[in-house]
């Protein structure tokens, strides 16, 4: 059974690798953020990270292309509710189908959905723009890929794929 997990997406967005700061190394507590938090991504990971900065009395930021907050499916619809509800209701400022085009040590570079610029100061940014399979093994016969390894999912997914291969077993 391989369940080697995944690797973050990397964005080639000028300022990227210098200044920006992957989700997993903050989620970890490998990385510490400013008071000002811009965080590239709205899907669930980002999303979560930006309700717990803003909890932690911090003000996040979210830069997502999507026209929508959270678009992959099958995520609880309470959660994505509540999530924009949240970030409405306290104002946490949200770009939709907007992208980052510049990252700098103080700030980033948004280019909105209606062709304007706009530079938004940071003390930090947050890469959260999803991940990708790293099996260390092919599927074969007596070799079972699961959890992110072989699709990209959250906890739901990966603990029924788990389940679904050891039934098998």
């Amino acid at each position: 059974v391989v369940a080697t997990g995944s690797t973050p997406n990397s964005i080639p967005v000028k300022g990227a690798k210098e200044y920006g700061i992957e989700a997993c190394d903050y989620l970890l507590g490998k990385k510490t953020v400013g008071d000002n938090v811009v965080i590239v991504g709205g899907g669930l990971t980002g999303c979560e990270i930006a309700y717990e900065l803003y909890l932690q009395g911090k003000k996040p930021v979210i830069v997502e292309m999507q026209d929508d907050l959270i678009t992959t499916p099958g995520v609880a619809l309470a959660n994505t509710s509540y999530l924009r509800d949240f970030f409405k209701t306290n104002k946490v400022p949200v770009y939709l189908e907007s992208r980052t085009t510049e990252i700098r040590d103080n700030g980033v570079t948004i280019a909105t959905k209606d062709g304007q610029t706009i530079d938004v100061e940071a003390d930090t940014v947050i890469l959260s723009v999803g991940y990708k399979p790293a099996p260390v093994a092919e599927k074969a016969k007596h070799v079972h890929v699961i959890g992110d390894a072989n699709k990209v999912g959250n906890l739901r997914t990966v603990i029924w794929g788990a389940w679904d291969i050891c039934m098998k077993l």
